[in-house]
């Protein structure tokens, strides 16, 4: 064997090690392997019953942040209201903490798809609350309070509206 390509060989093995090392060292102890959630939110930011996805975008030690989206229907809120129509959350997600249990905050969007001149259609909202999820996956639980405001005025209210909700969410984190 030729001693240079014995030395790039060793070269090599030595990178690689160096490399696989300090690519495992960023793999901390709270570090979520499972940033996907899938789970319905009872109140919350989609009126009675929300469908909704979350992704973990960034996690540095103990601060997590996060992008979610659901989908809603008027039918589960109220039998008075006109017609069917879609209601749409986002919300840009914020956890701090350690394993599994994390305080978590946040600032979204709700869109009510209808038409119906009585009813405020862009609510914005906020969420302060606590958040279980296991960093490898499985069982997901939030609780938090989720206030939502209104700068639309209406018949119902003449001014901006501040409408105080509690949400409860429980799925699966992947």
């Amino acid at each position: 064997m030729h001693p240079t390509s014995a030395f790039t060989r060793a070269i090599l093995f030595c990178l690689l090690l160096v490399f696989g090392f300090s690519a495992s060292a960023q793999n901390y102890r709270d570090s979520f392997r499972a940033r996907n959630a899938f789970y319905a939110e009872l109140g919350g930011n989609g009126d009675l019953l929300s469908a909704n996805y979350d992704r973990i975008v960034y996690q540095k030690s103990l601060l997590k942040a996060a992008f979610r989206i659901g989908i809603a229907s008027n039918q589960f809120f109220s039998a008075e209201e006109p017609g069917f129509y879609p209601v749409v959350p986002v919300e840009a997600l914020g956890m701090i903490g350690r394993f599994q249990k994390h305080f978590e905050f946040g600032l979204g969007y709700t869109r009510r798809f209808t038409n119906e001149p009585d009813l405020l259609r862009n609510l914005y909202f906020s969420r302060i609350g606590f958040r279980y999820q296991n960093p490898t996956g499985g069982l997901v639980v939030r609780v938090g309070f989720t206030p939502f405001l209104s700068t639309e005025s209406n018949t119902k209210s003449p001014g901006p509206a501040f409408i105080p909700r509690f949400g409860f969410s429980i799925g699966r984190s992947f």
